[in-house]
């Protein structure tokens, strides 16, 4: 099977008092959600695909907000016993952990969403790769990030978070 490439977007509203962040992955053959079957309400994935992230903040243009990214971490632990999910993987991402840790990041880049709004894009430097083969997994990522405001006297630290399902292989239920 082919190695795909996927792109993990989280998007926040400078704004928002809420810490829920909206997000969405996609690829170049689309997104890997699973809208109905046997693993419906999953992003299914295949063993060697590839993710990476890319954070969007909306903002109003005369805040003139910058942003840092200082840590985004994604947890991915099985959603059955361990001992059944596909070779003992603890995680997609990794057999042995279950925390996969992203601190490298790029430049930030603004462009215009409308006359008054303005979206700042910051993308990771490094992806990670599923690794399991098969299984069911429960994910939960976490996006901290300081936002400064003209005309603030300092930073703010904020933190996201989302917590979407995931697949890969069968599922889990099939033996290799």
């Amino acid at each position: 099977m082919n190695k795909r490439h996927f792109t993990l977007e989280l998007i926040l509203d400078v704004d928002q008092i809420t810490r829920a962040l909206h997000y969405e992955i996609n690829g170049e053959q689309g997104t890997p959600f699973q809208p109905s079957g046997r693993l419906a309400g999953t992003f299914h994935f295949n063993q060697g695909d590839e993710v990476d992230v890319c954070v969007k903040a909306i903002s109003n243009k005369k805040d003139d907000v910058q942003i840092a990214v200082t840590d985004f971490t994604i947890a991915s632990i099985p959603t059955l016993n361990v001992a059944h999910s596909s070779k003992n993987y603890l995680s997609m991402f990794d057999r042995d952990k279950a925390v996969v840790n992203v601190s490298t990041w790029g430049l930030p880049e603004k462009k215009n969403c409308s006359d008054d709004r303005i979206e700042t894009t910051i993308g990771s430097l490094h992806t990670f790769q599923v690794v399991a083969p098969n299984g069911q997994w429960r994910m939960s990522g976490y996006l901290s990030v300081v936002l400064k405001k003209t005309g603030q006297s300092r930073p703010i630290p904020c933190m996201y978070y989302f917590d979407p399902e995931g697949s890969t292989g069968t599922g889990g239920d099939i033996e290799e």
